[in-house]
């Protein structure tokens, strides 16, 4: 899988980091925050410590990719290797949902246009033609709930369809209340080659999945981690297994303000980190790991965890916009960020790709086949002291100091609890 993993930082280096996170978080909730219930020493211990013996257990009978950050790699969907390859684009083709699950982290009352990485769409030709002109390997349509506005997500599967052909994974979220047999037909029809149903929204009832199967060649089932859910969970393995179900992935649940009230109240216990996560729902996931392969259970099972998204999905989407601007003397590095490298000094770069630029950084202007324009923004990122004589050299010589490593690799293994 790729990615070189990053050595740890020094001790004081992540406390501060974690110090850092933790004043971020506070910022995020307000006067929220106090109501959020944080892992005390004595639970983090007890945590790393399962955590620990369920990561060396893994490491002798799963595979770990993506710089240590997903569990089991050995048999992935189609979809979730376009993306950790960083070729997904996801296209939110609506933003409403007929489900209401506890656990979402967005608001899904939005009525405007189908977007992607704050780009909006509204015609299908023009969004194939963004598909086409940056080389994506899949394309995901999601929501809200894309069976919701039937028409619409067909209108745009068959268009990057046209426009791409069999270049492109087509793959489709749904929480499966709005299929039908004739609905089912009509993807197969448009090229959609996977389907993923997220079960918790019907408390992991098969019925509808059961269409898709044997319609739509890849049929997946990616939820969220639920902690309490978990020994039901292992029950539906076997029937998913045996429905004809080929990949299961689980989630790390997050914190979001849309979700705070319902998760809160369930009384879970959360982490700091980039965003707040709860700690229960990794360990449910890895335990869930750990079962379907001691019980041999024909369903592999994927552990996508928040870091991954994090880390990975970021870097893809740097990279993707870094790479369409690179100049001669450039970089582009694993987290995605242009690089100048000079005898003097080093300069890191983020690109941004907008729907108009800002005017507060150098853009360059990118018009698609549709004649619809997009413009790459440049924004020089802020390096602190400059570079010693040793640091440069570390740098040139392939092994970057502490305070660049970020800019230079994709650190490796899951969150640190704290």
């Amino acid at each position: 899988m790729p990615s070189t993993p990053l050595p740890r930082l020094p001790l004081s280096l992540i406390e501060s980091n974690q110090l850092r996170l933790i004043e971020a978080n506070r910022r995020e909730y307000g006067l929220r925050y106090d109501l959020l219930t944080f892992a005390g020493s004595e639970r983090l211990a007890s945590a790393n410590a399962e955590r620990r013996e369920l990561l060396q257990w893994l490491a002798r009978h799963a595979a770990f990719g993506y710089a240590g950050t997903k569990v089991d790699c050995n048999n992935l969907s189609p979809g979730c290797r376009h993306c950790g390859d960083g070729g997904w684009s996801c296209l939110f083709v609506n933003g409403r949902c007929n489900g209401q699950c506890f656990y979402c982290p967005t608001a899904q009352d939005d009525n405007g246009p189908p977007v992607t990485n704050g780009l909006a769409f509204n015609d299908p030709d023009e969004y194939a033609d963004y598909v086409a002109t940056f080389g994506f390997s899949g394309v995901s349509i999601s929501g809200g709930e894309p069976l919701l506005t039937p028409d619409l997500t067909l209108s745009y599967l068959r268009a990057v369809r046209k426009r791409c052909g069999d270049k492109v994974h087509l793959w489709l979220y749904t929480n499966g209340t709005m299929l039908t047999a004739d609905l089912c037909s009509k993807l197969q029809d448009a090229g959609l080659d996977e389907i993923r149903f997220d079960l918790g929204a019907v408390r992991y009832h098969l019925k509808k999945l059961r269409l898709a199967v044997g319609c739509i060649p890849t049929v997946t089932v990616e939820i969220p981690a639920v902690p309490e859910d978990e020994e039901l969970l292992k029950l539906k393995m076997v029937e998913m297994a045996e429905a004809g179900v080929k990949h299961l992935n689980l989630h790390q649940m997050r914190l979001t303000p849309y979700n705070f009230d319902p998760l809160t109240a369930r009384g879970y216990v959360f982490l700091h980190g980039e965003k707040v996560t709860l700690l229960d729902s990794e360990l449910c996931a890895l335990r869930l790991v750990r079962f379907g392969l001691e019980q041999g259970i024909p369903l592999p099972v994927n552990y996508c965890s928040f870091t991954y998204k994090r880390r990975f999905q970021l870097a893809a989407s740097r990279r993707r916009a870094a790479q369409s601007i690179c100049g001669a003397g450039e970089t582009v590095t694993e987290p995605g960020f242009l690089r100048t490298l000079s005898e003097t000094g080093v300069r890191y770069f983020e690109t941004a790709l907008m729907q108009s630029p800002s005017y507060r950084a150098p853009f360059d202007k990118i018009v698609l086949a549709s004649g619809r324009s997009l413009y790459l923004e440049r924004r020089p990122l802020e390096l602190g002291p400059e570079l010693s004589n040793a640091e440069l050299s570390a740098l040139q010589a392939g092994d970057p100091p502490d305070r660049l490593a970020g800019f230079e690799r994709i650190e490796s293994g899951l969150a640190d609890y704290f």
